[in-house]
């Protein structure tokens, strides 16, 4: 019986060193796979880079005529710049001039994905579109998707966006992780200690949040308590969508709800 207990705790001491090994390729499994490019869309996309130092990022530009304004777009933790960029090019079809951002790792982007790397990509990547609005005389709008959400809420808590969209965002990772793996010790083990909740008191600009009702990677009571804790925030529920096929699109179940949210002065 003793014997059956040690060897039962060797293998979770065990597995939990293999989880701690592993949960970069688990929090950011889009991450070193190598460049796919840009995709082929309409506008075409405008490829740059961010200097952060000793790495480059990229950025995938999308413009249109006469923009109403400009977008960051801050995609989930499986997006590349070729991600990034179709969806670019989505919230283009609102009439924005429309950023979007590769995390460091991914793609040909430099650097390793971390909290400290990934929020520093957003300031840069936000410093880029404030001057580019500013150039424009155009409000300046944040989107985060899933993992992107973190970026997008700590940008707009600096100041100097107009509004901020999220899609399907965790309050922070920790309480994600506790959910899906509630056998482990999630608050030890978990390095990337994203926090949307810590910095959202300091948004000051209207924001809007989608989460799809059928979402079982981050289920929707973390969007509609992320909206509690944004002074200025709309929960918008959108019935039958899970994580992955939330659809932002103006032809979209948000099409309606999105633009009225972004035309708005």
């Amino acid at each position: 019986m003793a014997f059956a207990l040690v060897v039962a705790v060797l293998l979770y001491l065990a597995l939990c060193g293999f989880l701690w090994v592993m949960q970069d390729r688990m929090v950011f499994p889009g991450a070193g796979h190598g460049d796919r490019g840009v995709p082929r869309v309409s506008p075409p996309v405008v490829m740059a880079w961010l200097e952060q130092g000793v790495f480059r990022t990229r950025i995938a530009t999308v413009a249109v005529l006469r923009p109403i304004g400009v977008a960051i777009y801050f995609g989930g933790n499986g997006e590349d710049l070729y991600a990034a960029a179709a969806n670019a090019a989505v919230i283009a079809g609102y009439g924005f001039e429309v950023i979007g951002v590769e995390h460091p790792g991914f793609g040909a982007s430099g650097g390793r994905p971390s909290v400290a790397s990934l929020l520093a990509t957003a300031d840069a990547a936000a410093t880029f579109a404030k001057a580019r609005a500013a150039v424009l005389q155009v409000p300046l709008v944040v989107v985060g998707s899933s993992l992107g959400s973190f970026c997008a809420v700590h940008v707009a808590a600096k100041g100097g966006i107009d509004k901020l969209v999220l899609r399907a965002p965790p309050t922070n990772l920790v309480a994600v992780a506790k959910r899906q793996f509630w056998w482990l010790p999630v608050g030890l083990l978990l390095t990337h200690r994203f926090d949307n909740l810590a910095v959202a008191g300091g948004v000051r600009c209207p924001a809007l949040i989608l989460h799809g009702d059928a979402d079982t990677i981050v289920p929707d009571h973390y969007g509609r308590e992320l909206a509690k804790a944004l002074p200025q925030a709309r929960f918008q529920s959108v019935p039958g969508c899970g994580h992955n096929d939330l659809d932002l699109s103006p032809m979209g179940p948000v099409g309606s709800v999105l633009q009225a949210f972004l035309e708005t002065r």
